[in-house]
């Protein structure tokens, strides 16, 4: 499944990263672990609000 790093914009596929993170149920994948670390510091930034 390709997914996009929230951080770096980076399209991927989801199944070749060790890296993600679930928020509020939401799985978000990470293309590295410095996007990972970046993440956990301000997730509020990359996280979008869908309703």
């Amino acid at each position: 499944m390709k997914v996009v790093c929230p951080v770096c914009n980076r399209l991927f596929e989801a199944e070749c990263t060790p890296y993600k993170e679930i928020v509020e149920e939401m799985i978000y994948y990470f293309d590295t672990e410095m996007c990972l670390l970046v993440f956990r510091k301000e997730p509020e930034k990359f996280i979008y609000k869908c309703k």
